[in-house]
């Protein structure tokens, strides 16, 4: 059950993986084009070049899967030579790694932060803020719930371990789950497994994402635009659906 568990959080509240698209790195002072860097070197500006591999890396394995990416690949999306790239990546598994590394650091933190601000309010509650800004990020980042479902069909065992190789990486992912069950527990929501809570989410927010082009092609004249507003539009929808589900036996659905 706790693969499954963080499968399906992982396509729920997956956040910034993808969040740059052009050929770009971060500098303490903003975003800053690539070719400013090109001819300092490592010592000079390690980090920066690594988060610009790991950006190609991401595009590569979107398009790709991990399985048909390849080194060479990665290299000519950075626009280094393989050379450099084995510099700082020796292997395509570490690279891997490095962006599942930058997937986790961004998520699993963000779990807590939401969760201790609101120390006293319910999941339920707190449900509406969570959607707002993992639905925000998942549109900013339209491929990654397709990359995600490639690779868990590809390969779970590998895209899970790669991501739970460190332990404490998914601490907060555990202790919002222990939260759910805690106040189901309690009688603040109706008891049932969380995997079944996760699954309903998932299938209200990441389905309507793995058959965008299609659906905006059919049912919206190709509206890219028009799409977003309406599944954006889905928040309240979803909101409204999952309290419904977890609405404790004789009670009205909270507003």
């Amino acid at each position: 059950m706790w693969p499954l568990f963080i499968s399906a959080s992982i396509l729920l509240l997956c956040w910034e993986m993808f969040l740059h698209s052009r050929l770009t790195i971060v500098s303490n002072r903003g975003v800053t084009p690539y070719n400013t860097y090109t001819n300092m070197s490592k010592e000079n500006q390690p980090i920066n070049m690594e988060a610009h591999i790991i950006e190609a890396a991401k595009r590569v394995f979107v398009r790709k899967g991990f399985e048909a990416a390849t080194m060479s690949d990665v290299a000519t999306e950075a626009g280094i030579g393989r050379t450099a790239l084995h510099y700082y990546y020796r292997t395509k598994e570490r690279l891997f790694e490095a962006v599942l590394e930058e997937l986790s650091s961004g998520l699993f933190p963000n779990i807590d932060r939401i969760l201790e601000r609101n120390s006293e309010a319910t999941f339920l509650e707190l449900l509406p803020d969570l959607l707002d800004l993992y639905m925000g990020i998942i549109w900013r980042n339209r491929m990654l719930p397709v990359f995600i479902v490639n690779e868990l069909n590809r390969d779970p065992v590998h895209f899970i371990s790669a991501l739970t190789r460190d332990p404490e990486r998914i601490k907060p992912l555990l202790r919002l789950r222990e939260r759910i069950e805690r106040e189901m527990a309690a009688g603040l929501m109706r008891q049932m497994p969380v995997i079944d809570v996760l699954s309903v989410v998932v299938s209200l927010v990441i389905f309507p994402m793995l058959v965008r082009q299609p659906l905006t092609m059919i049912l919206m004249e190709g509206d890219e635009e028009r799409f977003g507003r309406w599944w954006l539009g889905r928040r309240p929808l979803v909101v409204d659906q999952v309290k419904a589900l977890l609405k404790p036996d004789g009670e009205e659905v909270p507003s």
